[in-house]
């Protein structure tokens, strides 16, 4: 691949998160990105043989975008990591009342392919298990109550984060999503 078929791939992905973010993956085609780039929908078909295909690479640009951000982080202690994964989240709302990738791929489960469905797990166990290592460093670093199940305040952590980009979209304000996660980040921390 050339520099400009790579540009244009790097392209069509950066569209494709645009949308799948604000629109669900069942909310644009391959059209609506073609369109976007002045290209023809034909030409998609020499970076992503399929809906499906470009779905999986927008999973695995995910997955390798959360492993280096999380090598990034790697020696922060716990308080700071999930504060920045909240900022993050944060972010991530007030850009265009954008939700998380996962959650948007969740609300179209049941109509993408199985191999689809599985890429999705894995990128949710992937950040569900980081999110475990974190708040055990945290117990360990005394930051984090010993007493909680740290894979249960991982569900808690996540469902609240992808819910809270829900709830501010729908509320078209970010306040309430600020408020819900550092509320979650003072029980955490025993506050």
């Amino acid at each position: 691949m050339n520099a400009k078929s790579n540009n244009t791939k790097t392209e069509a992905l950066n569209l494709a998160k645009e949308y799948l973010q604000t629109l669900g993956f069942n909310g644009f085609s391959f059209q609506t990105i073609a369109d976007s780039l002045g290209i023809k929908k034909a030409s998609l078909h020499y970076y992503f043989s399929s809906k499906e295909d470009m779905g999986i690479a927008l999973l695995e640009d995910y997955e390798e975008g959360h492993k280096t951000w999380a090598k990034k982080v790697q020696e922060l202690p716990s308080k700071v990591k999930l504060e920045k994964m909240v900022k993050g989240f944060c972010s991530l709302s007030a850009k265009h009342n954008m939700i998380c990738p996962v959650g948007s791929f969740t609300s179209d489960f049941y109509s993408v392919s199985p191999k689809m469905k599985k890429k999705l797990q894995q990128f949710h166990f992937l950040i569900r298990d980081w999110l475990v290592e974190t708040i055990e460093q945290g117990k360990k670093e005394g930051t984090i109550k010993k007493t909680i199940d740290s894979t249960l305040a991982a569900d808690l952590f996540l469902t609240t984060l992808q819910g809270g980009v829900q709830v501010a979209r729908i509320r078209g304000e970010q306040e309430s999503l600020k408020k819900m996660l550092e509320a979650l980040l003072d029980q955490l921390h025993g506050k």
